[in-house]
């Protein structure tokens, strides 16, 4: 029999531990389920791979390295710590965004190599590839929300989003929402798929092999937005990432699925702000 606790003269039932217990389970149980359904998916579909063994060298190794050092380093100093978001903390992680694209690009140009056959960006692989990304966010999605759905049973209905949607909802000007979007969709998509799927993930695949290149990029990515509510479903979104960058071979998939999920997620800060808030 539940308990019953009494407010202002009012007996109200107080859920017990069994209920609560049955409430948390159920939705993992499902969610479980709906993982391995997706984990057979990506099982199926990695027979027709494309993307092979890229030409990685020595110099990549210790950047790469040295990136992922400093990055663990600002996940580190991240707790605890109060954060917050300017429009010129935007401007400045642009130019850092933009800074460590063309750093990635100078060290591979320095071996001899070109980023754009290595990261598979040849434009006229654009159409099929973009059209592969799309069609795996309308595929996968159902498994990102049910990760943030769970999170939130566990963790309870609080207030819990990112910064930068808080920022949005709350600066609702021309100028601010639009270093948002472009931010969002355009350069977050295409230097983080640079750097972690293109970069990172390339290069342990080389020197460690598939599984410790999906894991740890995926696990890095997740991380680097300090954000624990949504480090399950960034997780899920990075591995997903990783998958179709496998089956194309071209980072404009995962690209184009990484902007296409950032930009409905900002459709629906716009459309129905109260979904997220």
């Amino acid at each position: 029999m539940p308990l019953t606790v009494t407010i202002l003269g009012a007996a109200l039932p107080l859920p017990s531990a069994s209920d609560t217990l049955s409430g948390i389970l159920l939705p993992a149980l499902g969610f479980l389920l709906l993982l391995a359904f997706y984990g057979w998916l990506a099982y199926r579909s990695s027979s027709h791979a494309l993307l092979t063994t890229k030409p990685f060298g020595i110099p990549d190794a210790i950047c790469g390295g040295i990136l992922a050092i400093w990055m663990i380093n600002v996940i580190w100093q991240s707790f605890g710590a109060d954060q917050a978001i300017t429009l010129q903390a935007i401007i400045a992680n642009s130019v850092f965004y933009i800074s460590l694209i063309l750093g990635i690009v100078g060290v591979i140009g320095f071996q001899g190599k070109s980023a754009i056959e290595i990261f598979g960006l040849e434009p006229s692989r654009f159409p099929k590839a973009a059209g592969t990304g799309l069609l795996w966010l309308l595929i996968t999605y159902p498994l990102i929300l049910a990760a943030q759905a769970l999170v939130q049973k566990i963790f309870g209905s609080a207030d819990d989003s990112q910064l930068i949607v808080k920022y949005f909802l709350e600066h609702p000007d021309l100028k601010h929402r639009a270093a948002v979007v472009l931010m969002a969709v355009i350069l977050a998509p295409v230097a983080e798929e640079v750097i972690f799927r293109g970069y990172f993930y390339g290069i342990i695949r080389r020197y460690g092999g598939r599984i410790p290149a999906l894991l740890t990029s995926s696990l890095l990515f997740a991380a680097i937005h300090v954000h624990l509510p949504s480090l399950l479903g960034l997780g899920i979104l990075a591995i997903i990432l990783c998958l179709v960058y496998e089956q194309t071979g071209s980072l404009w998939a995962s690209i184009t699925m990484h902007a296409a999920f950032n930009a409905s997620t900002i459709v629906v800060l716009i459309l129905w702000p109260e979904a997220i808030s």
